[in-house]
């Protein structure tokens, strides 16, 4: 995320954070409305403080800025006459738990906006759905705009955001649904969003003006605007629904459609209720069938259906949170309470009608919806399978696109993934697994495991020819072509069915375990894995032919190489070994026929000679060990050692050498003896081979350091110089045999290019660690490590 968004995450948290809290504030303010004392009915009433009341409406705004227990006048009319009486005003929620229903309702859509936009904010549905749900959560909470006015300023703020978000709710929502649409929408986003600004400033603005100005005329003028307003609503409400409809009917992809079904479940369950058990009956006269409060609890599946369309495939897998027997459940629920509607509509309607007793008219409605609801409920339950669990793949289309998928893959693991993949999509099961195995010598070597359950199930004797597949009695509606003889096997490993495959080169089987929806395997199940095993089958030994092939050009290269390293190796070795014999014996001719007369001359020429001969040595000494290190065969006699001396010993290999060069050596070793559980031939080699490297890479800054440090639990050699140094990408590979940087070829130091690779053999001997650091320029300095145990 960069600094722009992230700033952009942060202020959109922040600003959630605001509404929550004034809507908690709206909340402390809805329960403080005041309500008519409880002798006065509002039918009866006709002013309130001397504003004449017309509508009941005009009773909220005369109640505005009071306080439960305020004193109020009232005229009302009663017995045909007028009365004018004082009376204190009460509380309106003083029976009734609308606030909290509402507030945990709106705290849960704000919890469910904060998670969706925390884990999906790159998603612009996720960013939608979080405004929408800041929205209607503060909508809910809050109640009304005019309902938490008081004599406070601050108690304007949540009036004027519920007026702001109101209009801003149904557009939100038509935003939404076009989200889900692929074409660009920024024109159709303006206007949608023009017109919620429009009413939310009519809206604000008569309300704030009605309120400062104690003017029942614009209170009433706001009344008539929020009537067109509620219009508006409805319009866009059914534009969402309508786009809902066309993008699923238009949509090709499964997750689009099962986000699109979740959202179509979210306003079914949790706006169906109210309207049908609550607000109908209220509209028609009759009384509900649940309390307002009750009915208002199934607003919560509004957010939930939303969430769950966002999180659809990424988060959690729905079809096996909510399965069929819940969305049974639900709509029973649903179809129990427009049966019980129905029943109160009949009664009704008979009473008008007919005059018989009440018990026949409750016998006969109740008859008479049963009729009617009997095939209606099979309709229903048939149109949700169809719609929500009807069988979630096209047979064609599925094998074509694993087939298509499957000649791409290059490995047994990857074409075992994309079976899996595409098996999953087509078919919903709680496990699945698929293991291959080798066929011929080799016969029943695991190559591929993939999957929680049957991963080493390979069954010992293969079904006969008639047979495509193995499985549980139950598990299938369908006989035809199935073996039912390893009931009792499959059961003991908790599977349903089992496909078993043989090709040429391999043998496996594909297991799974029951389907998610809790269905039988029906015989378009069976007949879409019978043709997906055999593209898998084909494709399994295509790769195996490959790999084969790609072996064998392998071995050939690798062969190849190895004879090219052979002979370079050969070479140089060769080279390596004239150079200083040539040297040796040159010097030793001319020494023997002593034509050298001066003594310091002689010396300095059987200096060389001694140096010559130092490099020949290790350089044969390194030759041996590399062969016994290759064959596994070099062994290392461990004693306790003084390390200070040992790094003496083998400085003064190169006393003469390091004189020669006019090289600095810095020798830092503790006063204090520092014994070591070493092979002390070993770590002397390691330690000449790490200085002569050393010299050969310092052509320039000719200063080496060697240092000595103790700790209680380890101790550490240092070898540091101011070189050529070593890049950071060839420093894991310097110790590798006969590699050198780019840098070190340049210079052609002598040497075979053994050294690192047997100080890192002899460091893992001693259960050590050997670490380099070094820039390019800058020198390198190599640590060597030993734990104490």
């Amino acid at each position: 995320m960069n600094r722009k968004r992230k700033i952009s995450f942060y202020l959109s948290l922040l600003a959630g954070v605001f509404v929550v809290s004034l809507s908690i504030y709206g909340s402390i303010l809805l329960h403080a409305r005041p309500e008519l004392p409880a002798n006065i009915k509002p039918e009866n009433l006709i002013r309130v403080d001397g504003i004449r009341i017309e509508h009941a409406k005009d009773i909220e705004f005369a109640l505005i800025h009071k306080n439960i227990g305020d004193w109020a006048a009232f005229e009302v009319r009663k017995d045909g006459k007028i009365e004018t009486l004082r009376a204190q005003l009460i509380a309106y929620y003083s029976t009734v738990s609308f606030p909290l229903i509402y507030l945990f309702i709106g705290f849960f859509c704000f919890f469910i906006g904060f998670i969706v936009f925390i884990l999906k904010r790159e998603d612009q549905k996720a960013r939608i759905l979080y405004c929408l749900a800041l929205v209607f959560g503060f909508l809910l909470i809050v109640d009304g705009g005019t309902y938490c006015l008081r004599r406070e300023w601050l108690s304007y703020l949540p009036a004027v955001l519920f007026y702001l978000f109101y209009p801003l709710a149904p557009a939100l929502l038509l935003r939404f649904s076009l989200a889900f649409s692929s074409t660009k929408v920024h024109f159709r986003t303006a206007l949608i969003y023009g017109l919620a600004a429009i009413f939310s400033a009519a809206l604000v603005s008569t309300t704030l003006w009605s309120t400062l100005t104690s003017s029942v005329a614009i209170f009433r003028l706001y009344r008539s605007i929020f009537y067109v307003f509620r219009f508006y609503v409805i319009v866009f409400l059914l534009l969402a629904i309508i786009h809902f409809v066309y993008i699923y009917k238009k949509t090709i992809l499964v997750e689009n459609k099962a986000q699109i079904k979740w959202i179509f479940l979210g306003l079914i369950f949790g706006l169906g209720p109210f309207i049908f058990i609550y607000q109908m009956p209220t509209i028609l006269g009759m009384k509900p069938l649940l309390t307002e409060d009750f009915a208002s609890v199934f607003f919560i599946f509004i957010p939930l259906g939303f969430a769950l369309s966002i999180f659809k495939f990424k988060l959690l897998d729905v079809e096996l949170v909510i399965n069929r027997s819940l969305v049974y459940s639900l709509l029973t629920i649903f179809t129990v309470s427009v049966y019980l509607f129905s029943v109160r509509v009949f009664q009704n309607l008979f009473s008008r009608i007919l005059t018989v007793s009440e018990t026949s008219i409750s016998l006969g409605s109740a008859l008479l919806a049963a009729v009617v609801f009997h095939p209606a409920r099979k309709k229903i339950q048939e149109f949700v399978d169809k719609s929500f669990f009807r069988q979630a793949y096209d047979y064609k289309k599925v094998t074509l696109k694993f087939s298509e998928a499957a000649q791409k893959a290059l490995s047994l693991d990857e074409l075992s993934d994309i079976f899996l993949a595409n098996l999953e999509k087509a078919i919903p099961l709680e496990e699945a697994s698929l293991s291959v195995y080798s066929a011929g010598p080799s016969e029943n070597r695991l190559l591929v495991s993939r999957g929680s359950k049957g991963e080493h199930y390979l069954p010992s004797v293969f079904p006969a020819p008639s047979a495509e597949v193995w499985a549980r009695r139950g598990a299938t509606n369908t006989e035809e072509g199935i073996d039912f003889s390893q009931d009792r096997g499959l059961a003991e490993k908790k599977l349903e069915m089992v496909l078993p495959f043989r090709t040429a080169s391999l043998n496996g089987c594909v297991a799974l375990g029951r389907k998610k929806s809790g269905e039988k395997f029906t015989r378009d199940d069976i007949d879409l894995l019978v043709s997906l095993g055999g593209e898998l089958a084909l494709n399994l030994d295509r790769i195996r032919l490959q790999e084969e092939v790609i072996y064998e050009r392998a071995s050939k290269e690798k062969l190849n190489e190895l004879n090219r390293l052979k002979t370079e190796f050969l070479s140089t070795v060769s080279h390596e070994l004239r150079t200083p014999l040539s040297s040796i014996q040159g010097l030793t001719e001319l020494l023997q026929e002593g034509k050298i007369k001066g003594k310091t001359k002689r010396e300095e020429l059987l200096s060389i000679v001694a140096c010559e001969s130092g490099r020949l040595s290790r350089l044969i000494h390194n030759i041996l060990d590399f062969g016994k290190i290759e064959q596994q065969a070099k062994t290392y006699h461990f004693q306790r050692t003084e390390a200070g001396p040992l790094i003496e010993e083998a400085v003064s290999v190169f006393r003469l050498q390091l004189e020669a060069g006019g090289f600095t050596l810095r020798l830092a070793l503790p006063q204090k003896p520092v014994f070591l559980d070493i092979d002390g031939d070993a770590v002397k080699q390691v330690l000449i081979n790490l200085i002569d490297n050393a010299i050969k890479y310092s052509s320039v800054n000719k200063e080496i350091e060697i240092s000595l440090l103790e700790e209680e639990q380890e101790a550490e050699i240092q070898v540091k110089d101011k070189g050529i140094g070593i890049p950071l990408e060839d420093q894991e590979e310097i110790f590798g045999g006969f590699y050198r940087a780019a840098e070190a070829r340049e210079i052609n130091p002598k040497g075979v290019g053994l050294g690192l690779k047997i100080a890192a053999h002899i460091m893992a001997a001693h259960k050590g660690e050997m670490k380099v650091k070094s820039e390019p320029g800058q020198g390198s300095t190599f640590r060597l490590i030993f734990f104490r145990s």
